[in-house]
């Protein structure tokens, strides 16, 4: 089931293609309308905030929220509640696999920490795209360590994920996945794929996918276009 917050963006999406809401309404105040759609504050933050992002909704202090556009801009928006759902970046978007190469650990910061069998990694450049979309909105580079190496002849033309094709391949199944988040100057190379100006701001997601025996299955890092694409938790305590 969507989380609640998610059906809050369909509903006010729906009110705005009805026209039951427009393009320069100003909404009633949080604590007002939460109450009137009989959800949380922090339900309505959430929602205002994907559709903030999504360029539907504009809110300033004091001035309140407008409705400032009918569609939501294309945007990947990546919700972390589960593995299923911090996958789904890798499953619901589509990889274009730009180049492959073997790079050792001493020359990539991410692997600085670990050991590959034969000292190479498998380092696969790519680019993600939305559905239909012009532009790619991440570079990505994956590194998968010798034991899943011979993957490199199924890339060509592959049409999912290197997580996904060690899985096939080698009938194993990523279990748990750590990742951390950072704001970077995005570098030429990346720039040039997404579509920014070098040096620009961007997001990097640096992640370890591992089995349920906690096998390293890749390390990948990847750099989005900020403007089309966000990460959100919605975290409970009981």
């Amino acid at each position: 089931m969507r989380p609640l917050y998610a059906q809050l963006v369909d509903t006010l999406l729906a009110r705005i293609a009805a026209g039951e809401l427009k393009v320069g309404d100003r909404l009633p105040p949080e604590a007002e309308y939460a109450a009137e759609l009989g959800v949380s504050r922090s339900t309505l933050r959430l929602a205002f905030a994907e559709l903030e992002s999504a360029g539907v909704l504009r809110r300033r202090k004091r001035a309140g929220t407008e409705i400032i556009g009918t569609e939501p801009r294309r945007h990947f928006h990546m919700a972390t509640q589960s593995i299923d759902e911090l996958l789904s970046l890798g499953r619901d978007t589509h990889l274009e696999i730009i180049g492959q190469r073997q790079v050792t650990s001493d020359s990539v910061p991410q692997l600085a920490d670990l050991v590959s069998e034969t000292g190479f990694w498998l380092e696969v450049t790519a680019q993600r795209r939305l559905g239909g979309a012009a532009r790619p909105f991440s570079a990505n580079r994956v590194y998968v360590p010798a034991r899943y190496a011979g993957i490199a002849t199924l890339l060509d033309g592959a049409d999912r994920s290197v997580f996904q094709l060690i899985e096939e391949s080698f009938g194993v199944a990523v279990a748990r996945v750590t990742q951390s988040v950072h704001a970077v100057a995005c570098a030429p190379e990346d720039a040039a794929i997404i579509g920014i100006a070098p040096g620009a701001p961007a997001l990097r997601i640096d992640a370890r996918l591992f089995s349920e025996d906690d096998t390293l299955i890749e390390v990948s890092v990847a750099t989005f276009d900020p403007a089309r694409f966000s990460v959100q938790s919605d975290v409970r305590i009981e």
